[in-house]
């Protein structure tokens, strides 16, 4: 009788390391199943939103996604050395209500909620806010390559911040919402009064400039005469012809 447990022992040890790649498995098919579905999930989403500055495609999701690793526990809201001189012809009031929801992804940079009531229509296009200012023209969006955008008109000086994209400074989204390029200060301004924030990848990646800012869509005809004023705000900005913005790259302390 004694003689047998030794054996026994032996054989439910074996059985149990037999036992282990099997589990292991299983732990990779599971984890694989999940992640696969998250994947799925997280693409539809994507494509949800609309178009915007990357295709439509895996490889689109695949360049979106690793922007976001690489902005990964950015601050939108931090307006720490934003300073100097702005644009702005008046002071800003505060934004009623709480902020829209932001989607998780830089590309394309979206609200979610917030937006007007189908009853009410903005009369701010960028072909109206152009057609007033002979010091702007209208193409397609650089970073967008599906909106129309306002760019300083050629053969004027521009900023620092327009060399990439040949002098764009503000786009409207399908949504309502806005990109815009400003001053560090009316960067800061815009912010701290909650009409908008910045983009993830300012002036750190994807070729944006620094101080690239979602400006939420307007709701009512108040909120539209706010949007005017900033998106004047980075035309003087853009045609202004100041020294290069220096914002530090991904990873720096402003």
């Amino acid at each position: 009788m004694n003689g047998r447990l030794p054996t026994m022992t032996l054989g439910r040890r074996t059985q149990a390391r037999r036992g282990w790649p099997d589990l292991r498995g299983r732990v990779v098919l599971a984890a694989a199943v999940l992640a696969t579905a998250w994947v799925v999930r997280d693409y539809r989403g994507w494509v949800a939103l609309g178009p915007g500055g990357l295709p439509h495609t895996p490889r689109g999701w695949l360049t979106m996604a690793v922007l976001r690793a690489r902005t990964w526990g950015f601050d939108p809201f931090d307006t720490t050395g934003l300073m100097g001189t702005g644009h702005l012809t008046g002071p800003l009031p505060v934004r009623p209500g709480p902020r829209p929801r932001v989607a998780h992804y830089p590309i394309p940079h979206r609200q979610l909620d917030q937006f007007p009531d189908p009853e009410f229509t903005s009369t701010l296009t960028i072909a109206s806010f152009v057609a007033t200012r002979p010091a702007l023209t209208v193409r397609k969006s650089f970073f967008e390559k599906h909106n129309d955008a306002a760019f300083a008109a050629p053969g004027l000086p521009i900023h620092a911040d327009g060399r990439v994209s040949g002098g764009e400074f503000g786009h409207i989204h399908a949504d309502g919402s806005l990109h815009v390029v400003l001053t560090p200060a009316d960067a800061a301004n815009a912010i701290e009064h909650r009409w908008g924030q910045l983009h993830p990848a300012e002036g750190r990646a994807a070729g944006l400039p620094p101080t690239y800012v979602l400006l939420y869509a307007p709701r009512n005809p108040d909120e539209v005469a706010v949007a005017e004023q900033l998106l004047d705000a980075a035309a003087a900005h853009m045609t202004a012809n100041q020294q290069d913005s220096v914002r530090p790259l991904l990873g720096e302390s402003r």
